[in-house]
Parts: structure tokens; C-alpha cells; sequence
């Protein structure tokens, strides 16, 4: 817990895709290396993040990812950094 709270200050509280000041109910932890995949809870694998970025960060329905990228309207740079915490989690680049 310690890595995530520290990940969470050095982010000054904010989401590491969209950029926007996370309220308590939006936050999430994602691990850049999924632990099914050897990824571990040490802070350099965990990035703070909107609950509905990780949402569509594991999303694999294509109705499930149109409606959290109506919700998001990522920017080019924002939806690069979705497709590449996608990569990580091995599902495809919206």
C-alpha cells in the first residue's frame, strides 16, 4: 500500500493519462505489468489512474470501449497512453 500511496503524492493526485485531480471514488492502481504476468506492486509497475481510463485500459467489448472513450474524449496523446497500457495488459490498440 505504501508504493500506491506514494505513487498517488508524486502524481500530485492526479491521473497519470488524463491528467485530471482524481477524487477519492475515481481512483485506481493499474499495474503497467499485469500480476497475472509476474507484474509485482513495486511503485516503478503502478500508475494512479481514473476509473474509467482503467476501465477502458482492460476493455476488450467493442461497445464497453466506445462508451468510455464518449465518456473520456481522450486527445491524441491521452489515447496513446491508453493503447499503451493496453499493449502491456496484452489487449489490442483502440
Amino acid at each position: 500500500m505504501d508504493n500506491r500511496i506514494s505513487r498517488y503524492v508524486n502524481q500530485k493526485g492526479r491521473c497519470a493519462v488524463i491528467g485530471k485531480p482524481l477524487e477519492i471514488d475515481e481512483i485506481h492502481c493499474h499495474h503497467k505489468k499485469p500480476k497475472r504476468d509476474g507484474g509485482t506492486d513495486e511503485y516503478r509497475n503502478l500508475v494512479i489512474i481514473h476509473k474509467a481510463v482503467h476501465r477502458l485500459i482492460h476493455a476488450k467489448d467493442r461497445e464497453t470501449i466506445d462508451r468510455y472513450i464518449r465518456l473520456l474524449q481522450p486527445n491524441e496523446n491521452q489515447l496513446a497512453k491508453i493503447n499503451k497500457y493496453r499493449k502491456l495488459a496484452k489487449n489490442s490498440s483502440i
